[in-house]
């Protein structure tokens, strides 16, 4: 996988810690060191799953893994079109309702 450093300094800052990313892959043993001059950043996938980083070089592995500073919002397409679909069936059976009425007359 490429690293993409611009992508990384937008979401974690830049490296000042003096030492290149190291290739941690997917290494279940490896141990994230907290960095106290670290700013806590939090982070975000595509699942809407949330992670708390406290170093350049755990923040930089997660956005390499995909994930990002900001939130994805992909669901909210999903909710405004159930909205303009409720709005309307509600709308069909008002009229529906209202013009019951004209024909019983």
């Amino acid at each position: 996988m490429e690293i993409d450093l611009n992508l990384i300094e937008k979401s974690c800052g830049l490296n000042n810690t003096g030492k290149p990313l190291p290739n941690i892959g997917s290494d279940p043993n490896f141990v994230f060191e907290n960095d106290p001059l670290f700013s806590a950043v939090t982070l975000y996938d595509v699942d809407g799953n949330v992670i708390n980083v406290n170093s350049w070089v755990e923040c930089a592995h997660y956005v390499n893994g995909g994930w990002s500073s900001m939130v994805e919002t992909g669901y909210i397409g999903a909710f405004v079109l159930l909205q303009i679909t409720a709005v309307l069936y509600l709308g069909y059976g008002l009229l529906r309702f209202i013009n019951k009425d004209r024909i019983d007359d």
